[in-house]
């Protein structure tokens, strides 16, 4: 039988809500709704909130993208945060987005985790309000249950982060609820899925395919539906603004990033020509089933608390294909059962649920290198909404299963009441009894740049623009809290031209020529670059003072050439540069001093000094010391 073939009364575009809340007022009832949307986004909101307390200087792509919210209303993005691959994510609505809390709380980094925090805790909410509208008081209690053991497994820190592969994580799920309703007929959730899932696929591209795949399922769903739910209000008024604001939400999203296509960077060009030309080998479909195994699987999902395992090139380990056999069976048997019974809604719920499955392997199967955990934080909502839609098409069909009693059916829903209850507010306490020791992203970076940035800042005010560069150490992430610090004290920052999309174009050295260069130094340069009278050092950090900092150069020096001998020069070159790998991949090495390896090592993990050395300018596409520009002069 079809979706279509049977009139029901839940083809209104508002469906009644369930039996059991119908004696219930209207207002009453949308009052206890709120006020479990209110308890479900309680520990979300109070981790934002307590992030205003923290002293947080951010480091690397949260400095970027702190730099880049700020930019909105001066030199305003049109383009998305950066990829890794040299492109950006389609779109600025994350910047945009962000941007009008940022300010409003202060205008400080930690304003952007509490800004993060707040935009998840509408979508918890929202999520919350809109299985009300589908299903009234059970499914409310069932979501909020089930939203309140995913935010208690993704913990407090995570919930305020503002990066974009973690807060695109719970819109899906609201996504999800805006294509259901869409589907059963309540038209004014077109611009809000439209919103939402412009969103998701401008923050990280890696979404469109489960932005299409649901848009898609909803709208097909609703056609088919057309003759007993029309797709437009019949109202001819109704009908024109309700395209009137879906056009103007999709025209206000898409807009810069068109303009961005055709008189900008070319960015999209730039994203097509990646996944059309590029010579990467992608996971695979045995990858991204694997993936579906571990995250569907209960009880011991990642998005149930299980702690997930990690192969030893940093990416997250799949399940066994045996794990699948449970959650499909569930799956394919609550469908029937729904359908047996008649409950039409429950079916498109899970119709519209397994269409984001089934475009999350193929998503995951696109990915390419290796499949770290952030990369997959989508899994957590689809096992969630996959559970989720399975337990209420059971509870559904079994309510309304003749052969039990009426009074049994009726009972069905008021005995899992106290237990949803019970589970809402264990998670919400749990979540939110973490928010004040929540940490904030690379917290040892902040005590570190506190010793970095305001010496910093006081040699350079007054100059620039400076170009900013990084060198001696495998990681970057200092310099990115050092531009950022340069910007916000009105500092003008430029950038390598083949490094500009990170920062804006507006920012590349081309549009930009600095008048010096600011070089930031770490691991055993910092110490080395000393030594050389052509630059001037500004400020500085070691965990150890400098004679200490000599004798360990000495002693590292004899460890380096001692992994050379043994044939690792990848594990000596890691010594200098502050990689890491050398504790574990050195020990019982031939010729290799046990004894000297121990003690390096736990200097190491003091941590590596980092200085700011200020020179004169650069060839922002190759920088060089200044020394070696006169060594190849001569």
């Amino acid at each position: 039988m079809s979706l279509t073939s049977a009139r029901t009364a839940t083809s209104a575009p508002v469906p009644p809500p369930a039996a059991s809340s119908r004696r219930w007022p209207t207002g009453a009832r949308l009052a206890l709704a709120l006020v479990v949307a209110a308890v479900a986004a309680w520990p979300v909101v109070k981790a934002a909130l307590a992030a205003l307390d923290e002293q947080w200087r951010p480091t690397g792509d949260w400095a970027v993208l702190t730099l880049r919210v700020e930019d909105v209303g001066r030199l305003t993005p049109f383009v998305g945060p950066y990829s890794r691959f040299g492109w950006n994510h389609p779109g600025p609505l994350l910047y945009w987005v962000l941007a009008g809390p940022y300010h409003l709380l202060g205008d400080r980094p930690v304003s952007l985790l509490a800004a993060t925090g707040l935009l998840n805790a509408a979508v918890v909410a929202a999520t919350v309000v809109l299985a009300w509208r589908r299903g009234g008081l059970p499914l409310m209690l069932a979501t909020a249950a089930a939203m309140g053991l995913l935010t208690q497994s993704i913990g407090p820190a995570l919930l305020r982060d503002p990066w974009n592969p973690y807060v695109t994580v719970l819109p899906l799920a609201l996504l999800t609820f805006l294509a259901w309703s869409v589907a059963e007929g309540d038209r004014w959730m077109w611009p809000a899925l439209v919103g939402v899932g412009s969103f998701l696929v401008q923050s990280h591209v890696g979404y469109a395919a489960m932005v299409a795949a649901v848009a898609v399922a909803a709208v097909t769903i609703a056609w088919r539906r057309r003759a007993t739910v029309p797709l437009l209000p019949r109202d001819r008024r109704s009908r024109r603004a309700l395209v009137v604001v879906t056009a103007g939400v999709a025209l206000l999203a898409w807009a810069p990033v068109v303009v961005d296509e055709v008189a900008g960077t070319g960015n999209l060009t730039e994203i097509v020509r990646y996944f059309a030309s590029s010579d990467d080998q992608p996971a695979g479909a045995g990858v991204a089933i694997d993936q579906a195994a571990l995250h569907l699987s209960v009880p011991d999902a990642p998005w149930l608390g299980h702690r997930e395992q990690n192969g030893d090139d940093g990416a997250i380990l799949g399940g066994p294909t045996r794990a699948l056999l449970v959650p499909l069976a569930a799956f394919a048997l609550a469908l029937a059962a729904a359908a047996r019974a008649r409950r039409w809604p429950a079916v498109r719920f899970q119709a519209i649920v397994g269409a984001l499955a089934v475009s999350g392997l193929v998503a995951t199967s696109r990915i390419t290198g290796p499949v770290f955990a952030y990369l997959v934080r989508w899994w957590w909502v689809i096992a969630c909404l996959w559970w989720l839609s399975t337990v209420w098409s059971a509870g559904v069909a079994l309510a309304h299963w003749a052969r039990l009693p009426r009074t049994v059916r009726a009972a069905v829903p008021w005995l899992a009441a106290p237990v949803l209850v019970a589970v809402v507010l264990s998670t919400s306490v749990r979540t939110a009894s973490g928010a004040e020791d929540a940490a904030t992203p690379d917290p040892s970076a902040t005590e570190v740049l506190g010793h970095l940035l305001d010496p910093t800042v006081d040699a350079l005010r007054g100059t620039g623009p400076v170009l900013v560069v990084a060198t001696g150490s495998v990681w970057g992430t200092t310099a990115d809290a050092v531009r950022l610090e340069l910007e916000r004290n009105g500092i003008e920052v430029a950038a390598p031209p083949q490094d500009s999309y990170r920062f804006g174009e507006e920012r590349s050295a081309d549009e930009r020529p600095p008048v010096a260069t600011v070089w930031v130094v770490s691991a055993d340069s910092a110490t080395q670059w000393l030594d050389h009278p052509e630059v001037t050092r500004v400020a500085g950090w070691d965990p150890l003072e400098l004679p200490d900092r000599r004798q360990f150069l000495a002693e590292e020096a004899v460890l380096q050439q001692q992994l050379v001998a043994a044939g690792r020069d990848d594990l000596a070159r890691a010594l200098a540069v502050g990689g890491g790998g050398v504790d574990k991949e050195a020990i019982g090495l031939p010729g290799v001093d046990q004894d000297l390896l121990a003690r390096i090592e736990q200097t190491r993990r003091k941590g590596d000094p980092v200085g700011i050395y200020l020179g004169p300018p650069t060839d922002p596409r190759h920088p060089t010391p200044p020394w070696s520009t006169a060594a190849s002069a001569n």
